[in-house]
């Protein structure tokens, strides 16, 4: 390859990585909780799991006790609306697949969490929501204490903790959510809620229950600096190729 194509080369991957880290970098500023996130998020929700003691949490972000169907913590991504209530006559009936029992009183549905990127590497945003029933034939009060953490590792990223859910009237179903921060860019995130109610329901020993969920956040900064490198890796071949070319000399014709 000629000295001037091999240089015209290299300069046009020099600029297509540029082009390729501006590109990414104003995708996680435009990939904010008021954009659809469908394609950022992957949320796998599971049983109910022995009820931890979470530690001490880091200080705190707001949660909510929002009404079935309304958006959780200011994002704009639909609620599914949850499992139509029982009538107050006590016992629950049975409880959807979705739904774990506490003791035929209450029902608390599968953890959702959705993630968002932010321009900030080391933030990152995961709302996370769930749904609880009221079986009981009495209103009730209780709390919920949402965390998240790296995934495979248990290094703790954010919590919120003591959301109210306050006077849930008997067979009324609520969306209680909260948002987490500091995602970074761990990519696999876990988040987890436990649900703590009162002691009793209509004279029925309760116990807290904990769910689950796994979600992706995109890690624009890792995924940026491989492509980067990549394709400085692919401009040093051109030119050392190049180099090898010139070098060779060329025969003389007759």
């Amino acid at each position: 390859m000629p000295p001037v194509a091999s240089r015209r080369v290299a300069a046009a991957g020099i600029a297509l990585a540029l082009v390729v880290l501006a590109g990414s970098g104003a995708a996680s500023a435009s990939a904010s909780p008021t954009d659809d996130p469908g394609t950022l998020s992957v949320t796998i929700t599971d049983g109910s799991t022995a009820t931890p003691s979470p530690p001490v949490s880091p200080a705190a972000t707001g949660g909510s006790s929002v009404p079935g169907g309304s958006v959780p913590a200011g994002g704009t991504r639909p609620v599914p609306l949850p499992a139509t209530g029982s009538s107050g006559s006590g016992g629950g009936g049975v409880a959807p697949a979705s739904e774990v029992s506490v003791a035929g009183m209450v029902y608390v549905g599968g953890l959702n969490a959705s993630a968002f990127p932010e321009p900030d590497p080391t933030a990152g945003i995961v709302d996370v929501w769930f749904t609880v029933r009221n079986a009981a034939s009495t209103p009730i009060d209780a709390t919920a204490d949402f965390w998240m953490d790296a995934g495979m590792f248990s290094q703790r990223l954010d919590a919120v903790d003591g959301v109210q859910v306050t006077a849930l009237q008997p067979g009324e179903s609520r969306v209680v959510s909260a948002r987490l921060r500091h995602g970074g860019q761990w990519t696999l995130l876990s988040t987890h809620v436990t649900l703590t109610p009162p002691e009793t329901v209509d004279g029925v020993a309760l116990t807290p229950v904990t769910r689950d969920a796994l979600t992706l956040l995109f890690p624009w900064v890792i995924a940026a600096a491989v492509l980067l490198g990549g394709l400085v890796l692919l401009v040093v071949q051109i030119v050392r190729v190049s180099g090898r070319g010139e070098a060779t000399p060329v025969a003389a014709t007759t």
